[in-house]
């Protein structure tokens, strides 16, 4: 159940493109106007998102790369929770092609 946010706006961030995608969740760039940055975006699938145990999964996961401070790993900017569509975001940079 594949769905393409590219072109969209989800709160505060511009979708650009899609950078991958994996078991849970697709990692797109996206621009945030507010703070004229682009940032990395993860957001779980829809489907999965109606999963109680899978949504604590994914918070806990950006939790416990927020709580991280090393160069080789991204710096989580945001997790945030909009209309059944959890999302975090992370520095562009750590994920440049």
């Amino acid at each position: 159940m594949k769905q393409d946010f590219t072109g969209k706006t989800l709160g505060r961030y511009q979708v650009l493109e899609q950078l991958g995608r994996g078991g849970m969740a697709e990692v797109y760039r996206a621009y945030q106007p507010g703070l004229n940055r682009y940032v990395a975006i993860k957001i779980i699938y829809p489907h999965l998102a109606q999963n109680p145990a899978l949504l604590e999964r994914f918070g806990r996961e950006a939790r416990a790369v927020a709580a991280l401070n090393h160069p080789n790993i991204v710096q989580v900017y945001d997790l945030m929770s909009m209309t059944k569509l959890p999302l975090w975001s992370w520095n562009f940079s750590a994920v440049q092609r």
